[in-house]
């Protein structure tokens, strides 16, 4: 098992959904930002799963702190251009700061 610990923003607002077995969860993706040699930001985006009571009500722009199963899948797109899925099963999480709690200057 690969296990990826994680520290990004939320880029949409949690879904809650409900499992084959009635289980609840909430669905959401995470955006890590990092910065190159040359001072250019990049982002990788993380597509989460998240079956830990309380996150289903995390909106967009939140901080969180993950840890969990990683996954990645090459996929193409409708034209046939690849892209790479990538995907955590999360098994332990933190709230950082709400967006609606920081302040920009």
């Amino acid at each position: 098992m690969q296990t990826i610990t994680i520290a990004g923003v939320l880029a949409n607002n949690a879904e809650e959904c409900v499992d084959s077995s009635s289980r609840k969860y909430s669905r959401f993706t995470v955006t890590c930002e990092s910065v190159d040699k040359n001072g250019r930001s990049h982002y990788t985006h993380y597509n989460c799963v998240c079956y830990v009571p309380g996150y289903e009500k995390l909106k967009t722009n939140d901080q969180v702190f993950l840890t969990g199963k990683f996954s990645a899948e090459l996929k193409l797109n409708e034209k046939g251009k690849p892209y790479m899925n990538l995907n955590v099963m999360v098994f332990q999480a933190s709230d950082g700061f709400k967006a609606k709690e920081r302040i920009t200057k």
